[in-house]
């Protein structure tokens, strides 16, 4: 197996292979700040919007090669044309996710009837580095109406939805229940809880 050359980046300290003229994350980092024409938000580093999934410039289906993309799916990155994809007024989804809700930017990503189930995770979500915040029919943040009161929605930003679906599995049993963790600590803890065991720390 042949091994690949790595350099060092004095800039940024990141480390990528010789086969690079520059530093990728420095590039990234010095990127030119675009304005979506479609929905206004600012990004850089990217071909696509990551509030609105609009390209720059064209871009080919990643599945149907031959049809042009109408943009990148919000929730995952894939490239969707007109036939596989679903345009929403504001975003982009693939076929796998068109039936996430989706509410001014935020993607839902965990349902529960219980606001406690909810505070914990959102808790964890933080603890990784995640923004997430919980929603409720009972709550203003948001002018939507999404049917059943009893529902407590755990969102997170579009661009980080497949990360936190990612940490929920993580603390999933083997019968899929979520098992939380202290977001001081890590230690696991059962739900209902309101003190970590381990540190002591308090739960919400």
């Amino acid at each position: 197996m042949r091994m690949e050359l790595m350099t060092h980046c004095p800039s940024c300290n990141a480390d990528y292979t010789t086969d690079l003229t520059e530093c990728p994350a420095c590039a990234e980092a010095n990127a030119p700040v675009v304005q979506c024409a479609h929905c206004g938000q600012e990004y850089q580093g990217a071909d696509a919007c990551p509030a609105c999934g609009r390209f720059v410039a064209e871009h080919g289906c990643d599945t149907h090669a031959a049809s042009p993309a109408v943009g990148r799916c919000v929730l995952c990155g894939e490239a969707v044309c007109s036939e596989c994809g679903h345009e929403e007024t504001r975003l982009i989804l693939c076929a796998d996710h068109r039936e996430v809700p989706v509410i001014e930017g935020w993607a839902q990503v965990y349902s529960t009837t219980s606001e406690f189930e909810a505070q914990l995770l959102r808790e964890n979500m933080h603890a990784e580095g995640l923004g997430a915040q919980v929603y409720s029919q009972k709550d203003s943040a948001f002018n939507v109406d999404l049917g059943e009161l009893s529902i407590v929605r755990l969102l997170v930003p579009v661009w980080e939805y497949g990360q936190a679906l990612q940490v929920i599995r993580d603390h999933m049993d083997a019968s899929g229940e979520v098992a939380f963790a202290c977001s001081s600590c890590g230690e696991a803890f059962e739900t209902g809880a309101r003190e970590c065991t381990a540190c002591g720390a308090a739960l919400v």
